[in-house]
């Protein structure tokens, strides 16, 4: 359910790409993940080595290294590797699940 209390709002964002993503992600997009809901498609793998990042910052956790609150993760691909930075937005109390645009797919 959206606007649950004591959760954050998740952005993952594609930061590079080396070789080329079969699932179509591109440097600069953005998905944004809103409890359980993401705004536009996220290539499986990816989102299975991301997960427990982003449950550890929705949550309002901190990451033991680093920014507590984003982390640099890259696909399992190890021959196409593209790498997402997730970031933690703040509460997602008062905002509205973005939509995805006409034509994306679901996930």
């Amino acid at each position: 359910m959206s606007g649950e209390q004591g959760m954050d709002r998740i952005r993952i964002k594609v930061r590079s790409i080396d070789g080329d993503c079969s699932a179509g992600h591109f440097v600069g997009e953005e998905i944004l993940v809103d409890n359980l809901k993401l705004s536009s498609y996220v290539c499986p793998e990816a989102l299975y080595a991301m997960w427990p990042m982003i449950q550890v910052l929705k949550f309002k956790g901190q990451l033991p290294w680093g920014d507590p609150d984003g982390i640099v993760v890259s696909c399992p691909d190890a021959g196409n590797l593209v790498r997402f930075e997730i970031r933690r937005l703040g509460s997602m109390q008062g905002i509205p699940h973005t939509s995805r645009k006409e034509g994306e797919a679901a996930l």
